[in-house]
C-alpha cells in the first residue's frame, strides 16, 4: 500500500461552503483555504485527501498511523510527524524560493526540527482521553555556504516570517470545532 498517491477523483466537501481555488503567479500575494478529509481505518490507521487549493495543485491521498505503542500497525507516519514535516517542508519552499530570486553560493541546507509533545493525564470518564498540548518548539536551519553570516541569518529570518506553516504553530490562531450530525447543516460548537 501507497503512503501518497495522486487523487484521481477527489471527494466533495459536505460541511464548508465551496470555495473559489485562487490562480496565482509565484511572489503574487494570495488567500487560499486548505481543506483536507480524513477518516480512520483498521486499528489507528487513517486516509485522508489533501484537497487542490489552487488549480494547478494536484490533489492527494494520504495515509497515517501510529506506532505499535499507541495501538497502532506502524505502516505509515504519525500524525504529529506529517504536522512538523509539513513545517519543515513549507519553510525549505521559502528558503528555495528566496534563492531562484536571490540566489547565494550555498552547498547545502538541512531542517531540523523537535516538538516536545505531551498529554495531560488521560481522565477514564472522557473516554481515557487527556489533554494534548506542545510544550516546545525549535527549529534549526543549517547551512553550509562561503556567504556572509549575516548575509544567512537575513534569509533565514525572512523566509521564517513568510512561512506560513510557522505562523500557524507560532501564533494564537482562532480555532472552531463544529459537529454535523447525521448529515445536518447546521454544525454544533463544541
Amino acid at each position: 500500500m501507497s503512503i501518497v498517491t495522486r487523487a484521481e477523483n477527489p471527494p466533495e466537501l459536505q460541511s464548508f461552503e465551496p470555495y473559489e481555488r485562487a490562480r496565482i503567479k509565484p511572489g503574487d500575494p494570495v488567500c487560499f483555504p486548505y481543506h483536507v478529509i480524513a477518516e480512520p481505518g483498521e486499528g489507528q490507521s487513517k486516509r485522508g485527501v489533501i484537497l487542490s487549493p489552487r488549480p494547478d495543485y494536484s490533489s492527494w491521498e494520504v495515509r497515517c498511523d501510529e506506532g505499535t505503542g499507541m495501538g497502532g500497525g506502524d505502516e505509515a507516519p504519525s500524525p504529529l510527524g506529517y504536522l512538523i514535516m509539513g513545517v519543515a517542508f513549507c519553510l525549505l519552499t521559502h528558503i528555495k524560493g528566496y534563492l531562484h530570486k536571490a540566489p547565494m553560493q550555498i552547498s547545502s541546507i538541512k531542517v531540523e526540527i523537535r516538538a516536545e509533545y505531551a498529554t495531560l493525564q488521560p481522565d477514564p470518564q472522557n473516554g481515557g482521553q487527556g489533554v494534548g498540548r506542545c510544550d516546545a518548539y525549535s527549529c534549526h536551519v543549517l547551512i553550509e555556504s562561503d556567504e556572509p553570516d549575516e548575509k544567512i541569518q537575513a534569509l533565514v529570518a525572512v523566509c521564517r516570517d513568510a512561512c506560513m506553516a510557522i505562523a500557524t504553530i507560532a501564533n494564537a490562531v482562532p480555532t472552531t470545532t463544529r459537529v454535523f450530525v447525521n448529515g445536518s447543516t447546521d454544525g454544533i460548537a463544541v
